[in-house]
């Protein structure tokens, strides 16, 4: 009834808008698909732009704001379907809180599916600088703070990882994503200033 409202003409050529992604992906799912998140860039795109049928579920830790929960809810999700296939949204900060949690997922070789929106450092906290007219602190490299390539992350844990940051890759990086046998990770990369609606 509300839509979300379009970013993408604002978005700088070599990212994508996180709302515009969310809503394509949701092509993708399957009739039972579950689909957690974390805070931020996962939270907002996701609960403001996927449109859901039952027997299909959203899960989050609702207004709690914990970083970093998506990880472990994600496999907490998928033990509970009997080592089944769960949609994880994750942003880069977020991911830094619990990067443990991979290697709980390929040791049970969970069929988890980790979008991460990769926005340079912490883009909630850049609004909330912003508004208050504050010098950015903290919150991406320019300011202090930087996250790694996740690819390689992943890698490491051996891992399938994929990348996308134009709107071509999409469409193949997302098919490949889903169709990984076990654990597979997909970085996306967002607007650093990526806006939020409302």
């Amino acid at each position: 009834q509300w839509p979300w409202q379009e970013h993408e003409k604002t978005t700088p050529a070599g990212f994508i808008d996180a709302y515009a992604f969310v809503e394509h992906l949701s092509g993708f799912f399957r009739d039972d698909e579950v689909i957690v998140t974390d805070m931020g860039t996962a939270l907002c795109a996701a609960f403001q732009t996927l449109k859901l049928k039952p027997p299909q579920r959203l899960l989050t830790s609702g207004g709690l704001g914990e970083m970093g929960c998506a990880l472990p809810a994600a496999i907490g999700a998928s033990f509970a379907r009997n080592k089944g296939r769960v949609i994880c949204l994750h942003c880069d900060g977020g991911m830094m809180m619990n990067l443990q949690e991979l290697q709980t997922i390929q040791h049970h070789n969970l069929p988890i599916k980790i979008i991460v929106f990769s926005n340079d450092g912490y883009v909630m906290l850049k609004h909330t600088q912003k508004v208050n007219k504050m010098q950015y602190s903290g919150v991406d490299k320019q300011s202090g703070l930087s996250c790694p390539n996740f690819n390689l992350i992943s890698d490491a844990f051996g891992i399938h990882s994929e990348r996308a940051w134009e709107w071509k890759h999409v469409e193949n990086t997302v098919s490949r994503l889903l169709e990984a046998d076990g654990p597979a990770l997909l970085q996306v990369d967002i607007d650093p200033e990526q806006p939020f609606t409302p």
